[in-house]
């Protein structure tokens, strides 16, 4: 039987099919949708047909109520001496939503076009649980690229992946909706709002012109020193938990101005500490 496997798993539209290109490019033998009850007749397989090259398998909801078997199956294989490691794929339902609109694919659970996604989502979620807690790696592709993902994917295979504390952070407009899953939400509008200068109103918080405006005012910077005193400490305390990742929402009325400064200031402070992401989601509305 194979001596080393690598199962993916996740939510719909989290990235499982990036990251199976990733590792079969590797040079892993891959497949996708696989059942779980023949996931050990599939490594015997291919071990007598492939000589031991490594092999990946993607397993999610769409293995209907066959998915209750994987934990039995996981420890079944590892009993046998089997290198298993489980990656789940994971993201914010509203980026899952917003690839879902993008792409027009129908939801797996979906069993009429007219199904919410939001509900199919937690219907998901709870579908996935048991597989999610027994995952070695939980991957949150919420605010990265096609490329980091595959990278991440490559390193945490190759055992070349070190644990380390992420910090997303996200400037958003109150008016369109908070970001979901966001574990700190930080409300900017009550600062100076470049919106209501003329020559400013049509910029965004990453012109020179707004930013100079913006640092004008001593609220301003004060805000910021304390939105990051808080995360530093969440930081610090978070890592002691054994959290992976921190979601920080930072929002005005319209989330081009004011939000996205204030993101853009405090990732530049934090990435000397921290692995740090940025995300403007609603400066081109």
């Amino acid at each position: 039987m194979a001596s080393e496997f690598v199962l993916i798993s996740g939510m719909s539209g989290a990235g499982k099919t990036t990251a199976l290109g990733a590792l079969e490019d590797a040079g892993y033998f891959c497949m996708d949708n696989v059942p779980p009850g023949l996931i050990m007749d599939m490594l015997s397989l291919m071990e007598s047909t492939f000589n031991g090259k490594k092999i990946a398998a993607i397993v999610d909801v769409r293995a209907g109520k066959m998915l209750g078997e994987i934990k039995n199956v996981i420890e079944n294989l590892r009993s046998r001496g089997v290198t298993i490691k489980i990656i789940f794929l994971d993201a914010k339902d509203d980026v899952l939503i917003n690839r879902y609109n993008l792409t027009r694919r129908r939801h797996p659970l979906a069993e009429k076009e007219d199904q919410q996604i939001e509900r199919l989502l937690k219907q998901e979620r709870e579908l996935l649980r048991e597989i999610r807690e027994i995952a070695d790696y939980v991957v949150d592709t919420s605010l990265i690229s096609t490329h980091q993902l595959r990278s991440e994917i490559i390193a945490l295979t190759e055992g070349k992946y070190e644990r380390v504390l992420k910090i997303f952070l996200e400037s958003f407009g109150f008016k369109y909706g908070l970001p979901l899953g966001a574990d700190f939400i930080f409300d900017a509008r009550f600062l100076p709002n470049p919106y209501y200068v003329e020559s400013l109103s049509a910029k965004t918080g990453n012109d020179p012109e707004v930013i100079e405006y913006l640092e004008k005012f001593d609220v301003v910077k004060e805000y910021a020193e304390k939105i990051t005193e808080i995360i530093k400490m969440a930081i610090k305390n978070y890592s002691k938990e054994g959290k992976s990742v921190i979601y920080v929402g930072i929002g005005c009325s319209g989330g081009r101005h004011r939000s996205v400064y204030l993101v853009n200031q405090i990732a530049k402070v934090l990435e000397k500490e921290v692995d740090i992401r940025i995300s403007h989601r609603d400066i081109q509305r």
